[in-house]
């Protein structure tokens, strides 16, 4: 294929960078202090920025938001909602898959129908986190 017809199928550092600035306009207008956790289709870091006042540990929650959302292709709300309809998923994988976090807070980021990145958030609740996400998403205008 030629470098005029290929099409990227990655996230770029800059539209990382866009992701979190649009993040935390929306943490800043709801008065709370985020972990914003952009990750690759694997669930590996691009960018990650903590607000200042975020708590320390939301660090490795909105990381593990972010892996969860890349590996099941859905936000992480939809997803604890299946949990909550079958506890007996939630004891047959949780063991299992050492970072699931099936925790409102974190979307895929898809592209022509593949994943090419998520954002996780984690630091205020759960509703908050995902609506951070969630807003965050619109600035790439992928159409999600």
């Amino acid at each position: 294929m030629s470098p005029s017809t290929s099409k990227r199928h990655w996230l770029t550092a800059n539209a990382a960078t866009q992701l979190i600035t649009a993040a935390t306009t929306v943490a800043d207008s709801l008065g709370v202090e985020v972990v914003i956790h952009v990750a690759d289709p694997s669930g590996n870091p691009i960018a990650m920025l903590r607000m200042d006042g975020a708590p320390l540990f939301s660090v490795e929650v909105a990381a593990k938001k972010a892996w969860t959302a890349a590996a099941s292709r859905t936000p992480t709300s939809l997803l604890r909602e299946v949990f909550n309809a079958d506890p007996t998923l939630v004891h047959a994988l949780a063991p299992k898959i050492e970072n699931l976090m099936a925790v409102g807070g974190a979307a895929p980021i898809l592209l022509d129908g593949s994943v090419v990145g998520s954002i996780g958030v984690s630091g205020a609740t759960e509703v908050q986190d995902q609506q951070i996400a969630d807003a965050a998403l619109k600035v790439l205008n992928l159409g999600q």
